[in-house]
């Protein structure tokens, strides 16, 4: 019988060859079509789970499941952001979003449909022909965005992408990815979002779920249901709902390091 569940980990640990444990433990499951954000202290292993899920790395111990299955290696249907655009400079912007594509070998003439595409839908629809050194911090990331969905991947994993940006500019990105993730409020998500952040209202203001890891070696402390319809505005970061999860979260980051996981 398939699991219900999009992508779970189940008693992951992650040992480098180094001997450091970076995740000890892990439970996690995230079903299909869910937003869902990872917070933790710095150097948790909050990347270690994105690149398990991603099929990138292996587990030391315990199962990555993808469907149900156990994940095998890089999956195609995936599209990952990192904290850096990492666009290439002496390439224009349609040719970076279209490199997925290129690695995959797709035909020419549909590579560049889709990423022009792709980037109509991120609002960069005139900026295709631009170099990326004419692009500010929170386009670039727009770019990366494209890149990542030009593939029309199933799971979205996004490794603090916003981090280096200013409030306003990473504010309105975050209700961009919201409409990108879910383009009508009550239709079905577009991909499975996994979003890694440091910064307690942008877990709140985009998620389902918030999931609290612990200092290293990670694993999961807490979780926490945002009880909120989309789509959420700017107001919601007024709302009761709001304060409330975040003043929730702000307590569990705080003894993250000495709670034990959950279950």
């Amino acid at each position: 019988m398939k699991s219900s569940q999009f992508i779970e980990l189940k008693a992951v640990d992650r040992r480098y060859e180094t001997g450091l444990l970076a995740l000890e433990g892990v439970d996690m499951q995230i079903g299909q079509g869910e937003f869902v954000s990872l917070l933790g202290p710095s150097g948790c292993g909050k990347s270690s789970v994105l690149r398990l899920m991603a099929g990138l790395d292996r587990a030391s111990a315990g199962e990555v499941l993808r469907k149900g299955e156990a994940a095998r290696g890089p999956a195609g249907d995936t599209g990952f952001v990192f904290q850096e655009p990492t666009l290439m400079p002496w390439a224009n912007v349609a040719t970076n979003v279209e490199l997925p594509l290129r690695l995959q070998g797709a035909p020419a003439d549909s590579r560049e449909k889709a990423a022009r595409a792709a980037l109509q839908l991120v609002g960069l629809g005139d900026f295709a022909e631009s170099s990326p050194r004419e692009l500010s911090g929170g386009m670039k990331m727009r770019a990366a965005i494209a890149r990542a969905l030009v593939t029309q991947p199933s799971l979205l994993l996004l490794d603090e992408p916003f981090a280096a940006l200013d409030e306003i500019t990473r504010n309105g990105l975050n209700e961009a990815l919201l409409q990108l993730w879910k383009p009508k409020p009550r239709g079905a998500a577009a991909f499975t979002s996994v979003f890694v952040t440091h910064s307690i209202g942008e877990a709140v203001f985009l998620s389902q779920r918030v999931l609290v890891m612990s200092a290293r070696p990670g694993r999961v402390v807490d979780e926490v249901e945002i009880k909120a319809a989309y789509p959420r505005d700017a107001s919601f970061r007024q709302s009761k709902v709001y304060l409330q999860a975040c003043a929730r979260l702000t307590e569990s980051l705080a003894r993250a390091s000495e709670e034990t996981a959950l279950g």
